[in-house]
Order: C-alpha cells, then sequence, then structure tokens
C-alpha cells in the first residue's frame, strides 16, 4: 500500500478516536530577577489552579489546548497556551503600569490624516471614507472595521455576510413611503429600524450594493449614531457601512509605483552595523561548542566530542549541534552516526525531531528529512504546519504528486472545519501560496493538472524574493530585524507581550512559520538579523530560513540556512541578500 495513504489513513484514524492526556506543567515565576510567591496559576475557564510557593515554583495538571493563566497584583496577566511538548513554563511578569490623569498629565500624539494613509496597509483598525481615514483604534466614538478576510465567502451576498460580522445588525425589507419600492437592507437597534447607508470607495448608496463581490472585499467599516448622522445627514440615521475593495485605491503608495510604503522608511531608525557576526557568537556557545571550534584536526574534534556526551547524554541540543558541527568540516559519516543514535531518544518529541529535520534539508540530505516530517505528520496531525512541512518535503524529493495530494487533504479537513484554521491565518496564505507554486512549476511532472484554479493568477503574480522563517520551539520569542540598502531598519516583533494573539492564534493552529516578500520599490544589499528574546524552558531556539529567488518564474531557486538561537537580547547577523525590493509581509 502507498506509504502516503497509510499515513493519511492513520491521521483519520487518529483525528476521530484522539484521546486528552493530562501532562504536568512546571516551572519558576520571576520579575525577571527575583522569584515570585503566591502567583495564581490557573486554569482559564475552569476552578483548577494552584500558586507559586516561597521560591516561586508551581506545578500543574493540563492537556494540550488548555490556557494556563498567570496572575498577580501589580503585573500584567500572562496566557500561554499548552501544546503536546509543553512541560517547563518559566515565566517573565512585567509591572503593569497605570498613570492617573489627576498625578501625570499627557499630551497624546494624535495621527495625522497622512500618517493614517501611510498605516492603511498594515492596520486593519483603519478604514477609507469620504470624509477622511478613520481608525477604529483612536476614534473618540464608537466604529466597528472588519477585515475582508473574515467575511464568510459561502455567504448569499455581501448584506448577509455583513449580518454575521455585525453584532445585532439584522437584514430587513424597506419600503420607501414616496416611492412604495421595497428593498433589501441592513438595520441596528440605534437606528430605529432605518436602513444604513453604504459608502462604497468613496460613493454614496442608499440602495444595498448587493453588486459586491465578497472576495473583493477589502475591509468593512460600521459607523452608527450621531457620527453618522452628524457626516451624511438625516439619510444616515440608521448608520453608514463603508466598504473598501480591493479594486478601489486605499492607502499611501510609494512614489512611482501602486506598492504600499515599505515601513522600513518610515522611522528615524538608523541601523549601526551592531549586529554580531558568526565569530563573536562562536564565543558566546556552549562549553562544547567552544572546544570542538578549537580543534585542528577532525580526529582532536572527536575526542572533544566523546568526552562530553557522557555529561550531555539528556541533552538533544548537544547531539543537534555537534552533528551539525561535524557535517560542516566535511565529516558526513561520523556526523550521521551521531544523528542515527540521537534519533532513537527523541522520536515521540516533534519539537526535537524539527530541529534534525532543520538541518537535514540544511546540509541536502532531503530524504532522510522527509522521514521525518514524516514522523512529525504522524505526531501532530491537527498541526497545520505537518501539513506544509510533509508536503513541502515531498516536493523537495521529486514525489511532486504526493505534495499534491497532501495539499488536496489539507484543503479539504479546512473545507470540512476539521482543522481550526480561518482564512485570515498566516499559515493558511502561506500554503496556499506554495500549492499554487507547485501547481503552476511542476505540472509537467504531475498527474494533477487538472487541479489547477483561478488562486494560481493571484500568488503567481509575484515573481520577487521570498523568505521563509521557520522555528521549531512554540515557545521562542525574538525580532526580526530587516535592514534595507539605505541603512534602515524595521522590526517584526514575535513576543507574547508584543502580540499574545499572534502567538495564541500559531499554537491553536498549530503552526510556526512567516513569510515576507521582497517587492522591487528598494533595491540593493538588505541585511536580516535577529534577536532573541529567549523561550519558556531557557533553552535554545533552532530557525530555519528558506529564502527563493525569482519566486514563481521557471528560474526559481532556493538556499536553506538553520541557526542556532541561544544568545539572549543581543542583535545577531544571519544574512545578506541582494534583491530589487522592500519588505512586506503576506
Amino acid at each position: 500500500m502507498d506509504r502516503l495513504l497509510i499515513l493519511l489513513l492513520f491521521i483519520a484514524a487518529f483525528t476521530t478516536n484522539a484521546q486528552e492526556k493530562h501532562q504536568t506543567i512546571w516551572g519558576t515565576i520571576t520579575d525577571g530577577t527575583v522569584p515570585i510567591s503566591g502567583v495564581n496559576v490557573t486554569l482559564s475557564g475552569s476552578d483548577e489552579g494552584t500558586s507559586t510557593d516561597a521560591n516561586g515554583k508551581y506545578e500543574i495538571q493540563a492537556i494540550a489546548g488548555d490556557l494556563i493563566e498567570f496572575s498577580y497584583v501589580g503585573m500584567k496577566t500572562v496566557h500561554i497556551r499548552v501544546e503536546d511538548v509543553t512541560r517547563i513554563l518559566n515565566v517573565v511578569l512585567w509591572p503593569k503600569i497605570e498613570k492617573l490623569d489627576e498625578v501625570v498629565v499627557t499630551r497624546s500624539k494624535r495621527k495625522t490624516q497622512r500618517d493614517l494613509e501611510i498605516d492603511y496597509a498594515i492596520d486593519k483598525n483603519i478604514i477609507n471614507t469620504s470624509f477622511g481615514y478613520l481608525s477604529a483604534s483612536t476614534a473618540a466614538y464608537r466604529l466597528q472595521v472588519i477585515d475582508g478576510s473574515e467575511l464568510n465567502n459561502a455567504a448569499v451576498d455581501i448584506l448577509s455576510a455583513i449580518q454575521n460580522q455585525l453584532p445585532g445588525m439584522s437584514l430587513n425589507i424597506f419600503t420607501d413611503p414616496e416611492t412604495g419600492i421595497s428593498r433589501r437592507g441592513l438595520s441596528k437597534s440605534a437606528g430605529r429600524g432605518r436602513s444604513a447607508m453604504f459608502e462604497v470607495d468613496g460613493m454614496v448608496f442608499t440602495d444595498a450594493p448587493t453588486w459586491i463581490d465578497i472576495n473583493n472585499v477589502e475591509r468593512i467599516g460600521f459607523l452608527s449614531g450621531l457620527q453618522a448622522a452628524w457626516r451624511y445627514g438625516s439619510m444616515a440615521a440608521g448608520g453608514v457601512i463603508f466598504i473598501n475593495t480591493k479594486s478601489g485605491r486605499h492607502g499611501a503608495r510609494e512614489e512611482g509605483s501602486d506598492r504600499p510604503y515599505d515601513r522600513a522608511k518610515l522611522r528615524h531608525n538608523i541601523f549601526k552595523d551592531d549586529a554580531l557576526g558568526v565569530s563573536s557568537l562562536e564565543q558566546a556557545s556552549p562549553i562544547y561548542l567552544r572546544e570542538l571550534f578549537k580543534c585542528k584536526t577532525i580526529e582532536t574534534a572527536e575526542r572533544v566530542f566523546e568526552r562530553y556526551a557522557e555529561s550531555y547524554r539528556n541533552s538533544p541540543y548537544y547531539f543537534i549541534d555537534s552533528y551539525n558541527f561535524f557535517m560542516e568540516k566535511g565529516h558526513r559519516k561520523y556526523a550521521k552516526r551521531i544523528a542515527d543514535e540521537a534519533l532513537k531518544k527523541v522520536q515521540n518529541n516533534a519539537m526535537f525531531l524539527k530541529s534534525w529535520a532543520y538541518y537535514f534539508e540544511g546540509h541536502d540530505d532531503l530524504k532522510t528529512a522527509n522521514d521525518i516530517y514524516e514522523q512529525v505528520f504522524i505526531l501532530r496531525p491537527n498541526y497545520a504546519q505537518s501539513y506544509r512541512d510533509l508536503a513541502n518535503s515531498y516536493r523537495s524529493v521529486g514525489d511532486f504528486n504526493k505534495a499534491a495530494r497532501i495539499y488536496a487533504r489539507y484543503q479539504y479537513l479546512r473545507d470540512e472545519e476539521l482543522l481550526n484554521i480561518s482564512d485570515s491565518t498566516a499559515i493558511n496564505t502561506i500554503i496556499e501560496r506554495e500549492s499554487d507554486n507547485l501547481m503552476v512549476l511542476e505540472t509537467d511532472h504531475m498527474m494533477a493538472k487538472r487541479l489547477l484554479t483561478e488562486r494560481e493568477e493571484r500568488f503567481s503574480e509575484f515573481d520577487g524574493t521570498r523568505m521563509i522563517f521557520e522555528w521549531n520551539d512554540s515557545e521562542a520569542e525574538f525580532d526580526l530585524q530587516f535592514v534595507n540598502p539605505q541603512k534602515h531598519f524595521h522590526n517584526w516583533e514575535h513576543t507574547t507581550l508584543a502580540d499574545f494573539e499572534r502567538i495564541d492564534e500559531e499554537k491553536l493552529t498549530g503552526y510556526s512559520c512567516e513569510e515576507f516578500l521582497m517587492d522591487g520599490s528598494l533595491p540593493g544589499k538588505w541585511q536580516v538579523n535577529v534577536i532573541y528574546k529567549g523561550n519558556k524552558r531557557l533553552e535554545p531556539v533552532y530557525l530555519k530560513t528558506t529564502i527563493y529567488y525569482n519566486y514563481g518564474t521557471i528560474s526559481q531557486r532556493k538556499e536553506v540556512q538553520v541557526y542556532r538561537l541561544g544568545l539572549k537580547n543581543v542583535n545577531q547577523k544571519l544574512f545578506e541578500v541582494f534583491n530589487s525590493g522592500g519588505i512586506t509581509t503576506n
């Protein structure tokens, strides 16, 4: 029987018969310096909980999917989602600073229309109207903004799609008292039964724009009450529904192009060439790596490895790092022996298996990497990342039909709502782009020509440089820094403090990756750095980067690099890339 078919049958059985397993979670809570006693550690939505002892230590039972809450008076509450590999969670609590108006008087900096126009592309709380750009985050009145990706494409029409997203909004038949003409519309209780007015890309409509294609909606905003009537008069007594379509022009553009502004050019964030290089990072490595780096011969390096092997026999990182060292020195046979022994100890740990797969890919051992991704697929059948990794791995070893079948399986499970993934989830866009790229570039090698759809047109339009970042540990916190040719930089933050919603989504959906696209607005040499903030276990993290050149064209090629992140809170140089582009996320 086909090996892939066996895998899929196993997954089908697993997803219908999976049992919840309790696991013990433990760790220490600190303020960044000293332990905190009396911290409440509870499972959100239940009465189960405990508190830290005099040494800041705690222990609690949980199952994968549970949300653990860490709370303490005067500190910001922290929430962490439990995963299958979660065991140790060492958490840092930060002070909750609340300024009293009568004591501290500050003058907030209001954003200008130009600021809002520039921010439109990255801030989904901004809507474009005939009265200018409005932000739900800063407006002094109630304004609701919905991203178009949140609309149900299967809705009957745009009215039904909006109704499902705006609580209290109802579909009604309205009759014009003067003409007697009846029409469908939307109303809220605040509108006293009156139909809401519509503004589509700056044009006002009293009749509902049912002709709008839901897939063409970029953003929707709703303004009710006096603010709507103040702007549009009595005809807006039922509120105003703003619709920004993808066909319209919204947000500022780079000069001479139709692309959004490159964020790195907007601030006085000048890069000072202070990122650490490889030699500096080697000096900060664990003692066993420093000893290996000093070795003049392979024979000496083997003796160093054997000497430390007993002390580090319970550390998967020791064997991963040693394998990579010997591979880079060209001693492949010895490195393979290390890997064969070490892999036996981590067969049930997806996090460590992914680290090994990263390095096998980096050293072009694609067959072994594929075997490991199959293991991870079995361990994590409900993770979106498992489908992406396995499909990409099949493609790497030249089995394009298996890759297409994995993508098709993923799409089927999504459509049947057996995977917890929305259209707006980052991994979904990544998988769709890669699935379409496979269909476009490898059609001649596949039996799956019939799988080509209109989606290819949407994603194959991009033909620049594409960068994918993946990390093995879902608790990894870091900033990616992109330095443009003019030495300005932009940071993408991946920390619980900066974006808890994103990290929680990653755990619920099961993914740990992000893509960045380089357009043609700012040519030259770019540098990519990383600032590692740590994880919850005080252990290293492995970051895999895949750079695709000429993405979406017949000359597409890729480079894979793997980095060990262990040194915290310092800027580390990853790589440089020459391109005719500026950075945007998906």
